[in-house]
């Protein structure tokens, strides 16, 4: 599967000239699809956010202010999907250097939870500038790939993107926050590869790459470490640093073949699961759903892949198409990562479950990412302006 530019028919002119004078006509070819299918998805994680909690205190109102953050998510995608995306090529530097600016911040200054400096604190908002950093990467990786596509055939034009993943996915790494950082990794990786990358200089990247992470893990907390050991055996400590992913198995288990009903997941109601309401979001509804519904859950995810690929088969230039690369890869990895950690096949590294997961900066920039998705595959039919 590769980037292409798709050409503009004879047909498509008129359309194209009507949508420079109206900056609303890409409403008129917005893939509703992916709309409604996003919408849905994010109403039944709001559900079973709401029975996941059910009963606990201090969680009470979680799905309700999951329900205003998603009203705010609409706004901020509507807002990215009318902004023409060739703005966002000609500022990704900015964009990038801002939220780069944020990270080096909050080594300094950051708002610290859980023994991690991740958040900013904007009154009653917490901003974490490294769910704002996946999309500036995407958008500068993008513009590079875009203006030199030539490059590919040599080391240097892998190694630059390289750099400009790298770079702060080391600054999220001390923070700390190894889930994160990783998806830079994946994202670099496949971005490269829909660009059309050789295999061989991705290889070399990814060495150097494998070095950088050994020589990174004398910055690992002992508790990240020790993760990473009880991946290999949680039973070691089960009821210290492998409890979580022991419970989350047990959660899933206990859900059976069609579940146990909606807000009555024992595991849940009892607070053994752990993060039910974030990390370990995917076993809670299992418990509630049972397999079948976590089945059903996963091709959800795969069918919103499956259109902003085939957005990005029919991207109408190179930057819009490696932005909707980028985007795949960020949605297709928390996916893998957090539903794999969760059965205990990857480390915990704490990355969120798209869409359903508990939190309102994640929910509005996986919004606007998707935003800028629909944005590149409506303006094949409209001009975005001089």
């Amino acid at each position: 599967m590769s980037l292409t530019t798709v050409p503009v028919s004879h047909e498509r002119s008129a359309v194209l000239s009507r949508g420079r004078a109206n900056p609303f006509a890409v409403l008129r070819h917005v893939d509703y699809t992916l709309v409604i299918g996003l919408i849905v998805m994010t109403i039944v994680g709001i559900l079973l956010l709401k029975g996941a909690v059910h009963g606990i205190p201090s969680l009470r109102s979680a799905a309700e202010k999951q329900a205003v953050f998603l009203v705010v998510a609409l706004g901020a995608m509507m807002t990215a999907c009318l902004v023409p995306y060739q703005w966002l090529n000609r500022l990704a530097m900015i964009v990038y250097l801002f939220n780069l600016g944020a990270l080096v911040w909050l080594l300094f200054a950051g708002h610290t939870i859980n023994g991690a400096k991740r958040w900013v604190m904007l009154g009653p908002v917490n901003w974490q500038p490294a769910e704002t950093m996946k999309i500036a990467t995407v958008l500068l990786c993008a513009q590079w790939l875009a203006l030199y596509p030539e490059k590919l055939n040599r080391l240097s034009g892998v190694l630059v993107p390289g750099v400009i993943a790298g770079v702060p996915a080391l600054l999220i790494l001390a923070q700390p926050d190894l889930g994160t950082a990783s998806i830079f990794f994946f994202l670099f990786l496949t971005m490269m590869l829909m660009a059309g990358a050789k295999w061989r200089h991705l290889l070399i990247v990814c060495g150097g790459a494998g070095i950088g992470m050994a020589s990174a893990l004398p910055l690992l907390k002992p508790y990240q470490r020790e993760r990473l050991l009880n991946f290999i055996n949680p039973e070691r400590d089960p009821l210290g640093t492998g409890y979580n992913v022991i419970q989350s198995k047990i959660t899933v288990g206990n859900g059976g073949l069609f579940g146990q009903g909606w807000g009555q997941g024992s595991q849940s109601i009892h607070q053994f699961l752990p993060e039910r309401h974030t990390d370990f979001f995917f076993p809670g509804a299992v418990e509630q759903w049972g397999l079948v519904g976590g089945i059903l859950l996963l091709l959800g995810f795969g069918f919103l892949i499956w259109r902003m690929i085939l957005i990005m088969d029919n991207a109408r230039d190179r930057f819009g198409g490696c932005v909707t690369a980028g985007a795949i890869a960020i949605l297709g990895c928390h996916v893998i990562f957090n539903v794999a950690m969760t059965l205990g096949m990857l480390p915990c590294t704490g990355l969120p479950l798209p869409l359903m997961s508990y939190g309102g900066t994640f929910l509005v920039t996986t919004y606007i990412l998707f935003g800028i998705v629909l944005n590149v595959g409506s303006r094949r039919f409209v001009l975005s302006g001089p």
